[in-house]
């Protein structure tokens, strides 16, 4: 592998001038720069990223904080950041919060003694004032998935509202008008954004609103098995569930299907993410998809444009989620199942 040294020998300059000319620190004539620039051609020589990054005080690597990065969200957002930053020279290091909302502190603090360029934060909020200070002095902190308490930050987020309420006007529009929402964590910043959009729809609809309409709990199976056969065995009336994730609703339809009851026909489910065993599930599910991915490459470019100091706002990206119509809202939709059956 080429070295500086290599380049300065071959285009006939001192290591100085290659530096110059790399780095374009200082002016070097067009001659000289165009022998070094040949040299550098015929030599394949690379620039060492992290040599740059010491010159120029910066690591080239972005902290990620998430609440959970065993779930989906954190696996898909995660691959679209890295595959952003990677194809700019950049490392991600990880600091998952376990779902334990103490945690924050002290990986906001372990990131920080690694001296990141940048923050990509989707925890709980419990550090805000601390994410506002260091921006403030000069390290960009993007904020995803969970909004935050104030808009002060750069971030790219989705519109949990439109989301929600695309989902509650399809149940209404197949005649389903008794919904409860089976609802994830409440200490979780979506869970309570979508929660308010149950209520001012099914309040906007005068749809039946009561205090068990929405039933909190782990975004898990068992939170969607449990709650769902806890509320036929109490005789709940209702024929249609909303689901705060994909995985609790996988567990909503386990459990119906457990009693005898059939899916869409005496409840209508919907799930949240567009998780990939959404459309091979039995029934397949009707689910907000949730554009992860491209959410990851988002929250590189927001990140990007804040160092490079061309925004005097923050800037601030909602995506459009959109909804996935399957078997489990809809039985004249044939899915692998009864496909395979006909």
């Amino acid at each position: 592998m080429a070295t500086i040294k290599d380049v300065a020998k071959r285009a006939q300059v001192s290591t100085a001038t290659v530096s110059y000319v790399v780095n374009k620190s200082r002016y070097v004539s067009p001659e000289l720069t165009e022998r070094v620039q040949k040299a550098i051609e015929e030599l394949s020589f690379a620039p060492s990223k992290i040599a740059q990054g010491l010159r120029a005080g910066k690591t080239f690597t972005i902290g990620l904080i998430a609440d959970d990065i065993t779930n989906r969200f954190a696996s898909q957002f995660t691959r679209g950041l890295e595959n952003a930053a990677s194809e700019n020279q950049y490392s991600i290091i990880i600091s998952d919060l376990q779902e334990k909302r103490e945690n924050e502190t002290r990986s906001l603090a372990m990131l920080v003694d690694r001296k990141v360029d940048g923050l990509i934060y989707a925890g709980f909020g419990e550090i805000e004032r601390e994410l506002q200070g260091l921006n403030t002095r000069g390290v960009p902190v993007v904020i995803v998935d969970k909004p935050l308490t104030s808009a002060a930050l750069p971030s790219v987020l989705i519109d949990n509202r439109s989301g929600i309420a695309g989902a509650l006007a399809h149940l209404v529009q197949i005649g389903r008008r008794e919904i409860l929402y089976v609802n994830g964590l409440a200490i979780n910043r979506n869970s309570i954004l979508r929660a308010e959009a149950f209520r001012e729809f099914m309040a906007a609809e005068g749809l039946p609103l009561h205090a068990d309409s929405i039933l909190y709990g782990e975004y898990a199976l068992e939170h969607g098995y449990e709650t769902t056969l806890g509320l036929v065995r109490k005789g709940a009336r209702f024929n249609a569930l909303l689901c705060g994730d994909d995985t609790i609703a996988f567990g909503a339809i386990a459990a119906l299907k457990s009693l005898g009851m059939r899916v869409p026909e005496d409840v209508a489910v919907i799930g949240f993410d567009d998780d990939p065993m959404a459309s091979v599930f039995d029934p397949s599910l009707t689910t907000v998809h949730y554009p992860m991915y491209e959410m990851g490459r988002l929250s590189f470019q927001v990140f990007q444009r804040a160092a490079g100091g061309t925004r005097k706002r923050p800037e601030h990206i909602l995506l459009e989620t959109r909804l996935v119509i399957r078997r489990s809202t809809d039985s004249r939709i044939r899915d692998y199942y009864t496909r395979r059956e006909g």
